[in-house]
């Protein structure tokens, strides 16, 4: 038996595959997000993480940042130099027309770029046809489930105004892993497509009969296959998390609860979408 629990950003899908267990990847535009702002000096650019992800991987971390920055002095306004001050009497510009409501896939085109774009931040589109299916609409709506909007299964202007202004994952990993034990794991990959199929290739070639399942990461975040093998049953459980102790953690923890034998249970592989897990 085999279980595999694939989450999107971090933060994101989930799919059950035969038999129990469970592995949830972290949603990259959680993990983009958060790279973004954790330097940042100003209170309301971490508010503005909590507010999106008020639980998510981050929001202990991000919680003690703002409580710093608000014990800051505040440092005196800047006025912006000359060239960038509005005329004494300038008309206020007119507000340009609402796009929320605005019906925006409509064209198939428009439909691909969506599930390009929702792909390329982990989440499962199913195939990229251009067409409306409903594998596209359950990614849609755990997008909006993660960005705190209604989860449609569609999308209006001003949300594909958004998806288009998220920072795509540069750095993909991949773990791929199917019956008896065969897996494989890749790492600083420059897409997605590619760090699924460098994993999925592996795998098949250490066991030419094995349908590989196959979980990615982006950025920092890493990955665990818990594993376990006793009186003839078995059993993978995949896990992605911000970091390789969570993941590794997490997977011992779900193959312990799910296995026959939980003595039996053990780390098969490990590693990070960076490379990080070989420092």
């Amino acid at each position: 038996m085999i279980a595999i629990r694939i989450g999107g950003l971090c933060l994101g899908l989930a799919l059950l595959v035969a038999g129990a267990g469970g592995a949830r990847a972290q949603d990259p535009t959680e993990v983009a997000f958060w790279s973004m702002v954790k330097e940042s000096k100003r209170a309301a650019d971490i508010k503005a993480y909590l507010e999106a992800y008020p639980r998510g991987a981050y929001a202990e971390v991000a919680r003690q940042r703002l409580s710093e920055l608000e014990r800051m002095p505040a440092p005196p306004p800047r006025p912006p130099p000359p060239s960038q001050r509005p005329p004494e009497r300038a008309s206020p510009s007119p507000p340009s027309p609402s796009s929320v409501g605005v019906p925006a896939l409509t064209d198939a085109s428009v439909i691909r770029e969506v599930q390009e774009r929702l792909y390329n931040l982990n989440y499962d589109v199913g195939t990229i046809n251009g067409r409306l299916t409903e594998e596209t609409r359950s990614a849609i709506r755990q997008w909006q489930n993660n960005m705190q909007r209604p989860q449609k299964g569609d999308m209006d202007l001003e949300e594909l105004t958004v998806l288009r202004n998220i920072r795509l994952p540069a750095t993909w990993g991949a773990i791929a892993f199917g019956d008896r034990g065969a897996s494989a794991v890749v790492w600083n990959r420059g897409s997605r497509q590619d760090a699924v199929a460098a994993a999925r290739s592996d795998c098949r070639g250490r066991n030419k009969n094995v349908d590989c399942k196959v979980l990615s990461a982006a950025e920092t975040a890493c990955g665990a296959l818990g594993f376990y093998m006793a009186g003839g049953s078995w059993g993978a459980y995949a896990i992605v998390r911000p970091t390789l102790g969570q993941a590794t953690a997490v997977a011992l923890d779900q193959c312990r609860e799910q296995a026959r034998r939980p003595d039996a249970c053990g780390v098969r592989i490990t590693f990070c979408a960076d490379g990080s897990h070989q420092q």
